[in-house]
């Protein structure tokens, strides 16, 4: 049967000559793969420029509960990103937002608060007032609120330590080297505590917010093993420095 649903694109894997499968983070449905056949046809009437990673599409689909592939009849973009994708830096913040989404989102059931927050995230990082050297470390960890390891809320001192396998901050140096210490730590503090709208506020060194990706990245795989590596983390490295 057909329905309507919004969805943003995470994956592309072509498929044959001409056609494509589309992995797709839907409101109604969660996470699903779509087999656009076709697409890279002159005769297709969806052109392959409409499933850009990230881009937020309104869809018509063919869906039935137990098909792995499932179909699109009709899409168009309903969220216009291109204030994003022309400027390289957010391009940059982009592209490592899609790769941590794909890898790290895997249910097939809908959640509308995940939804709803990867929108805000997209409005806010249209947002030419809102500055980039942190986005994406904020990004990180408001996400981990949705994929269940969020660190616990604290506020601690400058020299503390955040024990990463606990997700708190201590006072003294955990038994193990799962931690962040120093400057690094007390970043991470200040991000728990702000919002997209007061990034400006924090400023640190491009070696500190460095090595907190680095860190967050090592945490992240701390609870989920099966992520890999981060191929964006190069990338953003060079453009954010």
């Amino acid at each position: 049967m057909q329905s309507r649903t919004r969805g943003f694109v995470f994956h592309v894997i072509r498929y044959s000559d001409s056609s494509a499968i589309v992995k797709i983070y839907t409101e109604n449905y969660g996470l699903k793969s779509y087999l656009v056949k076709g697409l890279y046809s002159k005769k297709s009437k969806l052109r392959s420029a409409l499933f850009s990673n990230m881009n937020m599409l309104e869809l018509i689909v063919n869906h039935r509960e137990n098909r792995g592939l499932n179909f699109i009849g009709e899409a168009i973009i309903c969220k216009n990103i291109q204030l994003i994708t022309d400027d390289m830096s957010r391009s940059a913040v982009l592209m490592f937002i899609n790769e941590l989404l794909y890898k790290c989102i895997k249910e097939e059931e809908p959640n509308q608060n995940i939804f709803s927050f990867i929108e805000t995230t997209l409005d806010s990082l249209s947002n030419s007032e809102i500055p980039i050297p942190l986005f994406h470390l904020l990004f990180m960890l408001r996400l981990t609120k949705f994929l269940g390891f969020a660190p616990a809320l604290s506020k601690v001192s400058d020299g503390g330590y955040f024990d990463m396998e606990e997700g708190i901050f201590l006072d003294s140096e955990p038994l193990h080297r799962y931690y962040i210490s120093g400057q690094s730590a007390l970043l991470l503090e200040k991000l728990q505590l702000s919002d997209f709208n007061s990034l400006k506020e924090i400023v640190f060194s491009v070696e500190i917010r460095n090595d907190l990706l680095d860190r967050l990245i090592e945490f992240y795989r701390l609870h989920i093993p099966e992520m890999g590596e981060m191929k964006t983390v190069r990338v953003l490295h060079e453009i954010l420095s």
